[in-house]
């Protein structure tokens, strides 16, 4: 049996908490990271960077096809495809020696290779042997699996969709209608491939307010042909293209299309980790519980991003791993908080969120105003000559306070920052009513729903006084 190896900090997972390990090797502390696949994770490498990239060249597309809207007679004559993912996959070529670089110039050990538990505290790695005080667990998700009968077939899941290469498929399947689903679904469609998407439900976005949710349905439908209440029966490939059939809603219907990508939800990376060798145990869905601290049922040990299945957000994974460089590098002991924490969807069109959905609010028995309006009160917004963008805000009739904020609309996951920094440091809906706004930015929509939002609060607490 090989020696064992001592370290102050092991993380398990080279994606967000790279950075963690970066920063303790610059503490003095000895840190070891191990990776089994391309350092930076997911996001920079088969996610976030990858399709925002792409879903950019699709909105240039969009532009031109509706440059009419502003009586500009304008014509699309083609997309060089394989320019276009050249471009992509150049980037994300790049991602995994800029990681190492960092982590070498850092003063981590880094190893390359599946890392599992073999003992309390004792991580095997090949043929080492590692141990620390604190583990951080941080080896994010991947992709639900492609049902055992479709395995064999040259399916794509966002893992393997990158890099792509050559020309676009002239038609396409898609099969969920999460975040990845209806991104990748808005991109394909937007470079001119005949995009179909298929949910289970009864509508797209499950986690979307429901106001804003079926705005997007009829707007995303204009592109993408959208069916609901529709489960997979058969599939096959002939070599050349896919056969699908479809139970909808209690009809079968036969479906053709080049290429098929499963976009069914993701799973943690646990399985592979043996983790009852050093006390642990996931949950039901295979994340691992963790405390207010980030802290396994296991003092010492950590699980930071996907795996923990608190938010599964890039983002989030971000803001954990700074709480554990200052819980773990500067004896910070003030629990993690709760956050808000947002999400934004970068299809077309785009729709951003934080706090409570309406549904959330009503299930949960908490009193609510809610206004939902156009963007129409700001003329940067009309210049865009769309009709359909929104803004929902749910206030509490208490104290004013925001308990939700969701856009659907150009630019919403940059105008939605607003309402997160207002939510972050006094949240309190008439502040964004006084502030004085930059006539005529976008911004001008949040002032209009805040007046309205206030006007409410205000008729509210008045019936309630006569009651």
């Amino acid at each position: 049996m090989p020696d064992l190896e001592n370290f102050d900090l092991i993380i398990l997972g080279g994606g967000r908490a790279a950075v963690l390990a970066t920063a303790a090797a610059k503490a003095g502390k000895k840190t070891a990271l191990i990776e089994r696949d391309r350092l930076g994770g997911v996001c920079p490498n088969r996610g976030c960077v990858p399709s925002k990239l792409l879903i950019g060249f699709a909105e240039a597309a969009r532009h031109v096809r509706h440059a009419d809207r502003h009586f500009i007679d304008a014509e699309l004559r083609g997309i060089d495809t394989a320019k276009l993912f050249a471009s992509v996959a150049e980037y994300a070529a790049g991602v995994d020696p800029r990681y190492e670089g960092r982590l070498k110039n850092g003063g981590v050990t880094l190893i390359r290779g599946e890392g599992m538990f073999s003992g309390p505290k004792v991580i095997t790695v090949g043929e080492r042997r590692l141990t620390a005080p604190d583990i951080v667990i941080a080896t994010g998700s991947r992709p639900s699996p492609v049902p055992a009968a479709y395995a064999h077939l040259p399916v794509w899941t966002s893992d393997s969709l990158f890099p792509l290469h050559g020309a676009a498929p002239r038609s396409l399947i898609v099969i969920g209608s999460g975040f990845i689903g209806v991104e990748m679904g808005a991109f394909f469609a937007g470079i001119g491939t005949r995009t179909m998407l298929f949910a289970r439900g009864d509508r797209l976005l499950g986690r979307a307010d429901a106001d804003i949710e079926r705005t997007f349905a009829a707007e995303f439908s204009k592109e993408v042909e959208t069916h609901l209440h529709a489960t997979l029966a058969e599939l096959t490939h002939d070599g050349s293209s896919f056969t699908a059939v479809f139970d909808i809603a209690g009809q079968r219907q036969t479906f053709q299309a080049e290429a098929v990508l499963f976009a069914i939800g993701r799973i943690p990376n646990t399985e592979a980790l043996n983790l009852a060798a050093t006390g642990l145990a996931a949950g039901p869905r295979g994340f691992i519980p963790v405390d207010g601290h980030l802290q396994t049922s296991v003092p010492g040990i950590y699980a930071a991003g996907d795996v923990n299945g608190r938010f599964m957000l890039q983002h989030a994974a971000s803001y954990e791993v700074q709480y554990l460089r200052q819980r773990l590098l500067k004896g910070g002991t003030a629990p993690i908080g709760t956050p808000h924490i947002a999400h934004a969807i970068f299809s077309h069109p785009e729709v951003a969120s934080v706090g409570q959905t309406e549904d959330q609010l009503k299930a949960a028995g908490t009193p609510y105003v809610a206004v939902h309006q156009d963007w129409l009160n700001s003329a940067r917004a009309m210049s865009l000559r769309v009709e359909y963008p929104r803004i929902k805000l749910l206030v509490s009739p208490a104290d004013y306070s925001i308990l939700g904020c969701h856009l659907i609309g150009p630019e919403s996951s940059t105008l939605l920052h607003q309402v997160m920094m207002l939510m972050h440091l006094k949240n309190d809906v008439r502040e964004l009513a006084e502030m004085v706004y930059i006539h005529p930015a976008l911004n001008e929509l949040f002032l209009a729903a805040a007046v309205s939002a206030v006007r409410e609060v205000r008729a509210h607490q008045g019936r309630e006084k006569k009651a």
